[in-house]
């Protein structure tokens, strides 16, 4: 008998797995480039894809907490 699992993302793991795989993608381009101009564009775009996933992650994170806040 074989078993079957259904995994159900969440919008917010969707988002993030799809940026992830940008980055993946973006990443290996930028590793093949030998423009300088397509390199800084494509370093852009990772910093940015990174930027996103981080802010997201902190946003999941913060929700999965009942938005409690550490005291520093």
């Amino acid at each position: 008998m074989d078993d079957v699992f259904q995994l159900i993302e969440t919008p917010e793991t969707s988002t993030m797995r799809v940026n992830s795989d940008a980055m993946n993608h973006i990443g290996a381009i930028f590793l093949k480039a030998d423009d300088k101009e397509m390199k800084q564009e494509l370093f852009k775009m990772l910093q940015l894809h990174s930027k996103f996933l981080l802010e997201t992650s902190e946003k999941v994170i913060q929700n999965r907490r009942l938005h409690i806040k550490s005291v520093k």
